[in-house]
């Protein structure tokens, strides 16, 4: 195919995400439940925000947000044991089996430096070695403790799940702090 129909079948795909709702709130009852590409769009927004205080690149935050989830444009949310009492009947190994090969054809079928760059982010968000690793992961669970927190207010629906799955989970500071504040 050629560059143009590579690029247009990524933004097909990227787009899906604007569709695909996030499991644990539709399996929660909550009405209107976010898409992973509003999840992905707020975590990129306070990545960019965020990162300078803590020291790490926020420019490298604000990719690696957006592309964490892409490959559930594909896939769908996948829930496993240990993120809500509601699980899809998976281990954790094998979501990031399956998101793994999912964003590596995504990855592939882009190609170029921008493919690359993308898969590299993935791995680097699923290794979570790096300081922007980490305050990415810390900040996707803070992302969803927010959201709970707010559809809890307007909806009035108890949400304690989404509570419970990040007790003690935050490993740093800001993240801990902001937490206690929800």
């Amino acid at each position: 195919p050629s560059r143009a129909a590579r690029l247009l079948e990524f933004m097909r795909t990227v787009g899906r995400l604007k569709e695909v709702k996030r499991t644990g709130w539709v399996r929660s009852g909550v009405h209107g439940a976010e898409s992973v590409a509003d999840h992905m769009y707020r975590m990129a927004l306070m990545g960019f925000a965020l990162g300078p205080t803590e020291g790490v690149d926020a420019g490298k935050c604000v990719k690696m947000a957006l592309v964490h989830d892409l490959a559930e444009s594909l896939i769908g949310d996948l829930v496993t044991e240990g993120e809500s009492h509601r699980q899809d009947k998976i281990t954790r190994e094998e979501k990031i089996r399956r998101e793994r090969q999912a964003l590596h054809g995504i990855c592939d079928a882009l190609g170029g430096e921008v493919g690359e760059e993308i898969r590299s982010l993935w791995e680097e968000f699923e290794a979570g070695d790096t300081s922007e690793a980490r305050h990415l992961r810390d900040l996707d669970k803070f992302e969803m403790v927010l959201q709970a927190s707010e559809y809890e207010e307007s909806q009035g629906l108890p949400l304690p799940d989404f509570f419970r799955t990040t007790e003690g989970k935050f490993g740093t500071p800001l993240f801990k702090a902001l937490d206690a504040e929800v």
